[in-house]
């Protein structure tokens, strides 16, 4: 399974010094992101990616050791993104 994003293009995005407010013309809502939860958004926009993948590259940017804390925050954020419609699943 792969994780991409859904309609990241449509997003209205404000920075705010590595905070982040989204606002998603689809729902009407408007979240707030820290750094890494905007990096994989953007990241899963540019390369659909599987959770492993996404781990793998955030633990790079953000220089942290991946273990299983990490690999499930990780997943969880991603469900809970899915779960908002800012990605999907891809088969």
């Amino acid at each position: 399974m792969r994780w991409l994003s859904n309609n990241f293009h449509s997003l209205l995005i404000a920075d705010w010094e590595d905070e982040y407010t989204v606002f998603q013309p689809d729902s009407g809502k408007t979240h707030f992101l820290n750094r890494m939860s905007m990096q994989m958004l953007s990241f899963l926009d540019q390369h659909p990616a599987s959770s492993a993948e996404v781990c793998s590259y955030l633990s790079r940017e953000f220089e942290r050791e991946t273990n299983q804390n990490f690999q499930d925050s990780i997943e969880k954020i991603l469900y809970h993104f899915d779960a908002l419609g800012l990605i999907r699943k891809e088969n």
